[in-house]
C-alpha cells in the first residue's frame, strides 16, 4: 500500500500518489478544503502537520514564517507526503463544517484538441482547445484546469482559463513559458495545432464575489488569463460595477493583449485599463511607469470600498496585499 494522508479534526484517510501535493490528493479524492492560487502565493490553505515527515516546495518561502515552519504549519498545495502524513485544518480552516469537507467539488475529466497557439508575448502563449465533448458542468469565472504533461501518464500542470463559461465546448490557456518546464517547454513542437490534450477541473475558489463595490483587478504575466475570463463573463452579465484592471509588466513588448484591452476600455464605460511598465526601454510609451503597487497607490489613495482580485508573480502579489491592507 502506498502513502496516504489523514485530514483531522475530520478522521479522514486515504491515498496520496507519488509526485501529488496533499491538496491534490484531497481534491481527487472528491474532499473539500478552503485553497486559493495552488501555488504557494495565497496562504488559503495552512494546515499543521501532526504526525509524519514531508517536503515543502520552495514557493513557501515568502508566505509561511519562520515561526510558522517551526510550529509545522504548511501549505496543502506544496506539501508532499514522504510516507504516511496526518494534517489538521481545525484551527487554520476553523470554519470549515465537515458537511462542506465531505460535500468535495465535481471534477471532471475530458479531452480537447488544440486549435491554435497565440503569440502574445515572447513568453507569454494562448493556448485554444476544442474540447471532444462539451463540459458536463459549469466552471466558474477565475478557476483552473489542469493539463496532463503530453507523455506522462501523473504529471499535471495547473492553468486558469481565459475564456467565458458559457464556452462550453471551449478551453482557453494562457500560459507562461517555463523553458525547462515539462509541460510550457513544449509548446509549438510537441504541444501544436490538432494535438490532443487530456484535461481535469474545473478548480480553484478564485471567483468574483456578488456586491455592489467597485472591482479592482490587479495581474501580471499569466495572471491576466482569470482577469480575462471575469471580464468577459461580466460583459455578458450586463455588469454596471466599476472595474478597473491594473496590469504590470516590465516594458511594451511584455504587454500582452494590450491594443484588445484598450479598445475595451473604450467601449465599455464602466471599465478602465491602466497597464503600467516598471523597466521601460526606448520603444515609445506614454502610459505609467512604475511598480504596479507605486500605480495602485496613485489611482487609489485609500482604497475603501472596493474589492480587488490579484493574480501574478508570487513577489508582485505579496507587494500588492501589503498596498491593500
Amino acid at each position: 500500500m502506498g502513502d496516504t494522508v489523514t485530514v483531522q479534526p475530520f478522521g479522514d484517510t486515504f491515498p496520496v500518489e507519488s509526485g501529488e501535493t496533499v491538496l491534490s490528493a484531497i481534491l481527487r479524492n472528491g474532499r473539500f478544503v478552503k485553497y486559493g492560487c495552488k501555488h504557494g502565493g495565497c496562504s488559503t490553505c495552512r494546515a499543521q502537520v501532526v504526525e509524519g515527515e514531508f517536503t515543502q516546495s520552495d514557493g513557501t518561502s515568502f508566505s509561511l514564517s519562520d515561526a510558522d515552519r517551526d510550529a509545522g504549519v504548511v501549505l496543502l498545495c506544496s506539501t508532499y507526503a514522504d510516507g504516511d502524513l496526518v494534517v489538521d485544518v481545525g484551527e487554520t480552516m476553523a470554519d470549515l463544517t465537515e458537511d462542506e469537507y465531505n460535500a468535495g467539488q465535481d471534477i471532471v475529466e475530458f479531452v480537447g484538441t488544440v486549435d491554435r497557439i497565440v503569440d502574445y508575448t515572447a513568453d507569454i502563449k494562448g493556448i485554444e482547445i476544442s474540447l471532444d465533448e462539451p463540459l458536463a458542468i459549469s466552471f466558474v469565472p477565475g478557476q483552473y484546469v489542469e493539463v496532463l504533461v503530453p507523455g506522462s501518464d501523473d504529471a499535471w500542470r495547473s492553468f486558469s482559463m481565459a475564456n467565458r463559461p458559457s464556452d462550453d465546448s471551449q478551453v482557453h490557456l494562457v500560459v507562461r513559458v517555463i523553458p525547462d518546464g515539462r509541460f510550457t517547454s513544449q509548446i509549438g513542437t510537441t504541444i501544436s495545432a490538432g494535438t490532443k490534450l487530456n484535461l481535469r477541473g474545473p478548480l480553484g475558489q478564485f471567483a468574483i464575489r456578488l456586491s455592489h463595490r467597485p472591482i479592482i483587478f490587479i495581474a501580471g504575466g499569466s495572471g491576466i488569463a482569470p482577469v480575462l475570463s471575469m471580464l468577459a463573463d461580466l460583459i455578458e452579465q450586463n455588469n454596471q460595477r466599476r472595474t478597473t484592471f491594473l496590469y504590470g509588466a516590465r516594458t511594451v513588448a511584455d504587454l500582452p493583449m494590450l491594443d484588445e484591452l484598450r479598445q475595451l476600455a473604450d467601449e465599455l464605460d464602466w471599465f478602465t485599463f491602466i497597464p503600467a511598465l516598471s523597466q521601460p526601454d526606448d520603444t515609445p510609451w506614454d502610459g505609467e511607469t512604475g511598480l504596479i503597487t507605486e500605480v495602485y497607490d496613485r489611482h487609489f489613495p485609500s482604497g475603501q470600498g472596493h474589492e480587488a482580485y490579484l493574480c501574478g508573480p508570487p513577489g508582485m502579489i505579496d507587494a500588492a496585499l501589503e498596498s491593500l491592507i
